[in-house]
């Protein structure tokens, strides 16, 4: 009996990612995912970005000398990704599923008694 329920249980969970993925959050979701992964100069500020802050990070954590002119192509980079049309889609579209998905976990969660996003007390037995 129990391998039935995780049967049933499973099949409602891939009729329930079947809906997810119809919503137009998912829809919005894939369609931006797609035009930043056809747009190598996106791609390359996203590289850039990340290279700089990796670079930033040592600077900071050693003291190096330079560690302005690294904050400052940080800060730069920063700029260009935030006025770049495909990445702020990106961006966008996946706030707006994260928040469709937290706002589905929270109602299971309320649902079946278990909270989610809470930290779970521990046990001192």
């Amino acid at each position: 009996m129990f391998i039935t329920q995780n049967h049933v249980l499973e099949q409602k969970t891939r009729d329930f990612i079947e809906a997810l993925v119809e919503t137009p959050e998912y829809q919005a979701f894939k369609k931006a995912q797609e035009n930043f992964d056809s747009d190598n100069e996106a791609k390359q500020l996203v590289d850039d970005f990340n290279n700089t802050q990796q670079t930033y990070a040592v600077f900071r954590q050693g003291d190096f000398p330079g560690i302005e002119e690294q904050k400052g192509r940080l800060d730069q980079l920063q700029v260009k990704l935030q006025q770049n049309p495909k990445i702020s889609e990106l961006l966008e579209s996946e706030s707006n599923l994260q928040a469709l998905v937290s706002e589905l976990a929270s109602h299971i969660s309320q649902e079946i008694g278990v909270p989610f996003n809470q930290p779970q007390a521990s046990c001192c037995c």
